[in-house]
């Protein structure tokens, strides 16, 4: 067997075994652990009414949840003693002998609305990071345009995810110019509720809610780090001011478009005036964050297999594909400086 062959199948089995050890240890390292002290943030994008709105294929799954998963992953926290909060909520001091978690929703998806009825049920808040310019525009997400399109021709999931990683070096009026050459212009309009973004009006109704915070993701969607200083402040800014307009006030926190950021993007994010920002490190967040970390939080993309199985991963701060590479890329530089 060759060397190439032998990476490929430690790449793709390494994060299985990672996660079958996991699943029988972490209950037992949970009874030792110390889970006070800490935040738990939550990324999640679309949200289905059900299993028959998934098997439609109108937006790209990324472990998007359906309601009753969603339902249980709170109640799974609930029940271990975990205070929801949201953003606003870090500005005061949180109790150092309480574990906190927080969902936060990336993009302004229409569908996010179905979260209200839970969140009123449980009494507990999610953030809400909007795209300003699909909500303005109406227009669908690009990747969602890229997986449904590409669906519908044959194309496999791995070809699908390998074309949308490849648009993610590119800033969006490239990424706009290849939708069009690919699939028309038509394929920008939203294909049903499922994939279309909120409207000014859903925004300001989501707004009002007792249990919701707004924050920034961006005009256009555009991962910060693609861009220039000026482009950069543009993009904050028309965002902030779309949210202004819609709302009444102006957003405190922004989530990273893809998490990408680096020193000039935390900069302009400070000068800007958010005191909140979240990147998609797959890590917890240790308790008091200082100043520096708070424009950089760290982030888990919540998983769509069973909370009651996958629940004890977060708990103990990693994931296992993450994990995996960081054990495995530690390995390498050790052997490398031997």
């Amino acid at each position: 067997m060759d060397t190439n062959r032998i990476k490929e199948l430690v790449n793709s089995h390494g994060p299985l075994v990672v996660e079958k050890i996991g699943r029988l240890l972490n209950p037992f390292f949970l009874n030792f652990k110390n889970e006070k002290n800490r935040l738990l943030v939550f990324y999640f994008h679309g949200l289905y009414a059900s299993e028959r709105e998934k098997k439609l294929n109108h937006i790209d799954p990324q472990n998007n949840m359906t309601l009753n998963q969603f339902e249980d992953f709170i109640k799974y926290f609930l029940k271990n003693n975990y205070k929801f909060i949201c953003p606003e909520d870090m500005n005061n001091d949180l109790d150092s002998s309480q574990q906190y978690v927080m969902i936060t929703f990336d993009d302004g998806y229409f569908n996010n609305l179905l979260s209200c009825e839970i969140l009123e049920k449980y009494k507990i808040s999610a953030a809400y990071f909007l795209t300003t310019g699909n909500i303005s525009e109406n227009k669908s997400y690009w990747w969602d345009i890229i997986f449904k399109y590409r669906s519908k021709q044959g194309n496999s999931l791995e070809n699908i995810r390998s074309e949308q990683i490849s648009l993610k070096s590119l800033k969006h009026q490239n990424i706009v110019d290849y939708i069009v050459r690919n699939f028309g212009i038509s394929s920008l309009n939203p294909w049903s509720d499922i994939d279309r973004p909120l409207n000014e009006n859903e925004v300001k109704l989501l707004a009002k809610h007792p249990y919701t915070s707004i924050g920034n993701h961006t005009h256009n969607h555009s991962i910060l780090t693609n861009y220039s200083r000026d482009e950069i402040v543009e993009e904050l800014r028309r965002s902030n001011k779309s949210i202004f307009d819609m709302i009444g006030k102006y957003p405190i926190s922004i989530a990273y478009p893809n998490g990408n950021f680096n020193d000039l993007v935390i900069s302009i994010a400070k000068e800007e005036g958010f005191q909140y920002a979240f990147s998609i490190q797959h890590k917890a967040n240790q308790l008091p964050v200082d100043n520096d970390n708070l424009i950089s939080l760290n982030r888990f993309m919540a998983s769509t297999d069973k909370i009651n199985d996958y629940g004890s991963f977060y708990r103990m701060g990693y994931v296992p594909n993450y994990l995996f590479y960081s054990i495995k890329d530690r390995l390498t530089s050790f052997i490398k400086r031997k």
